[in-house]
């Protein structure tokens, strides 16, 4: 018995000792050309903005890349001149029509590259207003837009949430692959970012934005939603998403209607 014991013991700090630290390699990639551009239907300094990713464990604000040669061209022939008005930020004050494919060009630090969006038609956002859920007999207020979705096209959506004027980081998407042609009711959850969340409250003001998108940018938005968690799937494994801009660029250049309306939560 006594063996045994002994035999018990060193067994088991035999085990205790088996600890192996493992070391993640997290090399840096090296930096890669982020673009974001714009072009809507307002007439309004359209923005194109140029900046650079860092690595894992940098953290801080993305560097910005200046100097950068930057074009926009349409399918009628017209060409706008991009200039630079702030470090990375190009602008062009010009309204884009529905219906129109714009062309981005850009040049920077000897690379070139390219990216087309077509303008959706407009579609009307009716209205917006607040909806309240209940789950699990906990009441809990939701904004919502409403809009008609046309019968004879496909459409794709993307909104914005700004709740007292706060930016809300959710990501929301919509095509009518479903609801073709139906009266749409779309509710934009919120969180807030705190460990009271209850969701909108009487008394605040909220604004929503419309952005009526081609197919390329839905598909963006709508992978970036799974990434984060806000999707259908509740997130993914983290990814780069399909960019519509050439030579291995992130982002997107985006041709779009733009809508918005706001409101006070009662």
């Amino acid at each position: 018995m006594k063996k045994y014991l002994i035999y018990l013991l060193m067994t088991t700090i035999g085990l205790a000792s088996c600890k192996k630290i493992i070391q993640i390699d997290t090399n840096n990639a090296a930096p890669q050309l982020v673009i974001e551009g714009k072009i809507s239907n307002r007439l309004i300094e359209q923005q194109i903005l140029i900046s650079k990713t860092v690595g894992y464990d940098e953290k801080g604000i993305y560097p910005k890349v200046s100097g950068a040669t930057v074009k926009v061209s349409d399918n009628n022939g017209n060409t706008y001149v991009f200039t630079e008005k702030a470090p990375g930020i190009y602008v062009n004050r010009m309204r884009g029509v529905a219906g129109i494919t714009y062309k981005m060009d850009v040049t920077a630090e000897g690379k070139n590259y390219q990216a087309s969006s077509k303008m959706p038609n407009l579609v009307k956002l009716d209205s917006i207003g607040v909806i309240t859920n209940n789950f699990f007999g906990n009441e809990r207020k939701t904004a919502a837009a409403f809009l008609v979705d046309p019968v004879n096209e496909t459409n794709f959506y993307h909104f914005n949430l700004y709740v007292n004027g706060f930016f809300s980081d959710r990501i929301y998407v919509n095509n009518d692959r479903l609801t073709n042609g139906n009266n749409l009711r779309i509710q934009l959850f919120y969180e807030a970012n705190d460990d009271d969340d209850e969701g909108l409250k009487s008394g605040d003001n909220i604004s929503v934005e419309m952005e009526g998108i081609d197919a390329n940018i839905f598909n963006y938005w709508y992978a970036l939603s799974e990434q984060s968690g806000g999707g259908p799937n509740q997130g993914t494994t983290p990814a780069n998403p399909t960019s519509n801009i050439s030579n291995g660029a992130l982002g997107y250049f985006s041709a779009h209607t733009f809508q918005r309306l706001s409101t006070t939560v009662k």
